[in-house]
């Protein structure tokens, strides 16, 4: 099999990098739609500050900062893969795969989330359905020019695949 350890900090480790990348290229992590524009400002900042905790490692509080942010903006795909990242870091598998799947119904194109769900699965012992997941992140990274995640993710893959 694979050391626990070492799949756990790739699932930190392909979420954050993939994350920063997309949130580089889009101004905001938000998606207008119901929410008066003061409260996707206000999502906006918690959403932010999570991720301050999340670099710090206060995870709960970064999940409680998430948890705000989804709130008040419930169709930003970005917190909630942000808060399954958190989630998968406290092991807390079933929540982290709960939240992947909810950013992947609203963006269909963050790799980043598609790469924590497979891991999380995998960790799971779900092995098929997390390397599924992950080939499907490594596509979409590679389609978005992302090569460094491209490559992690392909290396995960190897090793992690039954």
């Amino acid at each position: 099999m694979y050391p626990r350890t070492l799949v756990v900090l790739a699932l930190s480790g392909l979420l954050t990098s993939g994350l920063a990348v997309f949130s580089r290229a889009n101004a905001s992590p938000t998606t207008p739609m119901l929410s008066s524009s003061a409260e996707l400002q206000e999502a906006d900042v918690l959403y932010r500050q999570g991720i301050l905790q999340y670099e710090k490692g206060n995870l709960e509080a970064a999940i409680a900062l998430y948890t705000d942010a989804l709130e008040l903006n419930p169709e930003s795909a970005q917190a909630y893969a942000a808060r399954a990242g958190a989630w998968g870091k406290l092991e807390e598998y079933e929540a982290a795969i709960e939240d992947y799947s909810s950013a992947i119904r609203l963006d269909e194109e963050l790799a980043a989330a598609y790469g924590g769900r497979g891991l999380a699965l995998s960790l799971k012992g779900e092995l098929d359905a997390g390397v599924n997941d992950l080939w499907t992140a490594a596509q979409l990274f590679r389609a978005q020019d992302q090569l460094e995640e491209y490559f992690k993710t392909l290396a995960i893959i190897e090793d992690i695949a039954p």
